[in-house]
């Protein structure tokens, strides 16, 4: 979003409009004015510092945890009301009403098997780790299990070590004080079930691996999932404050983070439906939840919370968060430190990161879906749909996508990052703002887009594609549909838009145009007309013999069409159609050729009408090629 070319255009729109907005050898946009056509700059992908980090999860091995679920040599431990208390290493069989059970030792190793158990507490922990440490625990289940407990600010489990759930059973947890597991230590769940109901996180541990397992939170007052690094940790590691899922089936409703980790996500493959239902909150409340002024972004639109521009003016309530609430969220590491004001100083890295390889993603968030704060966030595969208050995908460092199938239906902005790279797979964004782009708040930065491959649909309402550095399209099939306000544009970019292979089909207002860099290497064809173009429109490209080469339905009004592809050629001459009135006949004579009509969809300026040669293609998906 450019507001700092306001001037510029009304000073361009007013020479236009004296000329009449026509020249004898064709339509110049008012936009070019503001930058396009230039010299622009070709990006270099960014360090992808992914791959590295991926290594430390490639050889996660669940199958002995997964083997461990024999109940030989088990002792049997009879119902009682009672809290039973285990000073000894060894293998515990529980079945029936218990009043909790309570590790009375240091160091112990357990494999405690659950079969029909009940435990219900109304004044302490139920698995009670939490006075003694370096536990080492495993939780066979058996059958259905379940754990209730009303003790006020306690943890349901509570484990001072490691603890681990396996077997083939179920175990339902209520914690109306706390936490439903806590675990200081790693926490490892296999092929069983969990379902959590947790007044604060519903699992909290220092790292959390799952594998072929059912992890449902029916309700959590904060994250679903969340894995914190020690207080004392200063530096980026992979050891802790990550979470590794492999073929989960998780599902979630919180008032916090669906899944929360300090340093890594990495998921492989499952199903996750996670919905976060935040609470928006005025300045009143600013103290009482420790937020500044940056953070209140939201206004009230009926029953409904939608998020403004920062630089919004006029807004009588606006509205913050109460707390982070987002699908899926990387979190840089936090300390204390006495030397500092705040008395707690980031650690700042690109390794943190969110790796997604493949999965079925549901999210329906008030925050942010899927966030890599001070890191970076890559998807390889998996399905995603997603609605969102805030961004979709957003990271600090690079946003980058070599495949998948995603469909953004609500956003604020689709995708950011202070780089975005899109390689591969098939996406679709709707958004409030910008649809792609590329910001940071780092002055060391030089903002990138890089879209390289790919079936990319946009549908914004602010920018489509928006980079404060460079846009470069090498590849792929990249598909926009800007907004109908003036003040934006479909492709926008400080440094210059660079073609140099793949198809663009741009449309939007006539009043920000920018057309592509004059060093392209793909030829360019920027065409305006002075009267819109009605929504639902096929507006379609052809050649000298009117044959069908790309078509695109603009699914709202439009003035200008932005067109690169590899059939366009040197000295061949194309026309536009829109619907079945032909809008204009180009010949391309250099890599940008800007040509167009002062005449609507009725009034071609001339030229004889005629059927575009094919059927036309609908927003989300290729037409006429």
């Amino acid at each position: 979003m450019k507001r700092s070319h306001l001037f510029a255009l009304l000073f361009t729109l007013s020479l236009s409009l004296l000329s009449g907005c026509k020249k004898e050898k064709g339509f110049v946009n008012p936009g070019d004015y503001l930058g396009g056509g230039g010299s622009g700059e070709i990006a270099s992908s960014a360090d992808d510092v992914t791959n590295d980090v991926k290594e430390n999860f490639l050889d996660k091995d669940f199958s002995d945890l997964s083997a461990h679920t024999s109940t030989n040599g088990a002792i049997t431990v009879e119902p009682t009301n009672e809290v039973y208390s285990i000073t000894t290493s060894g293998t515990y069989l529980f079945s029936g009403k218990y009043g909790g059970i309570l590790l009375g030792a240091n160091n112990l190793t357990l494999h405690l098997i659950f079969d029909g158990v009940e435990i219900e507490t109304t004044n302490g922990i139920a698995l009670n780790g939490s006075d003694f440490k370096n536990a080492e625990i495993i939780v066979t289940l058996i059958d259905q299990n379940t754990i209730v407990s009303t003790a006020e600010d306690k943890n349901a489990i509570h484990i001072k070590g490691k603890l681990s759930f396996n077997g083939m059973g179920t175990l339902s947890i209520t914690s109306k004080g706390k936490n439903a597991i806590k675990v200081s230590k790693e926490l490892m769940i296999v092929d069983c079930s969990l379902n959590l109901f947790a007044k604060n996180h519903a699992i909290s541990a220092l790292s959390i691996s799952a594998s072929n397992c059912t992890i449902q939170v029916l309700s959590a007052g904060k994250d679903g999932i969340n894995a914190e690094c020690n207080d004392e940790t200063t530096t980026f590691t992979t050891t802790e404050g990550y979470v590794y899922l492999n073929e989960v089936n998780y599902s979630c409703i919180t008032a916090g983070d669906g899944i929360q980790a300090d340093t890594v996500v990495y998921i492989h493959g499952g199903t996750y439906n996670i919905q976060t239902n935040g609470v928006f909150v005025t300045k009143e409340s600013m103290e009482e939840y420790n937020l500044s002024e940056d953070d209140f972004r939201f206004i009230k639109n009926g029953n409904e919370y939608q998020k403004v521009a920062s630089d919004s003016f006029g807004r009588n309530t606006l509205y913050a968060l109460a707390q982070g609430c987002k699908g899926i969220k990387v979190g840089e590491i936090e300390y204390p430190d006495p030397s500092d004001d705040n008395n707690e100083i980031t650690v700042y890295d690109g390794e943190y990161s969110i790796i997604i390889e493949a999965g079925t993603f549901t999210i329906n968030s008030t925050d942010d879906a899927i966030h890599a704060n001070s890191g970076n966030l890559s998807v390889n595969g998996g399905t995603f749909t997603i609605s969102t208050c805030d961004d979709a995908f957003t990271s600090d460092v690079l946003t980058k996508i070599t495949g998948g199938d995603i469909t953004i239906l609500k956003s604020y902005e689709g995708i950011e990052g202070a780089y975005v790279e899109i390689t591969g797979g098939t996406i679709k964004v709707t958004s409030q703002d910008d649809g792609i782009n590329a910001a940071s708040d780092d002055t060391n930065i030089i903002e990138h887009i890089i879209i390289s491959g790919g079936n990319v649909y946009v549908d914004a309402s602010g920018d489509g594609i928006d980079s404060n550095g460079t846009i470069l399209i090498s590849g792929g099939e990249t598909y926009v549909a800007g907004p109908t306000s003036n003040m934006d544009c479909s492709i926008d970019s400080d440094r210059g838009t660079v073609i140099t292979g793949g198809y663009l089909f741009a449309v939007g207002p006539l009043g920000m145009v920018e057309t592509p860099a004059k060093n392209s290497t793909q030829y360019v064809v920027s065409f305006a007309l002075n009267k819109s173009i009605a929504a639902e429109t096929n507006i379609s490209l052809t050649d000298e013999n009117g044959k069908s080469i790309l078509t695109f339905k603009t699914p709202k009004t439009c003035q200008s069409v932005i067109i690169s592809c590899p059939e366009l050629a040197l000295g061949k001459t194309y026309q536009i159609y829109g619907g079945d009135s032909r809008l204009c006949e180009f010949t391309i004579s250099q890599i940008i050729t800007t040509v167009g009509s002062s005449g609507g969809i009725g009034n071609p300026g001339g030229n004889t009408p005629g059927g575009p040669g094919g059927p036309g293609g609908g927003f989300g998906g290729p037409g006429g090629r």
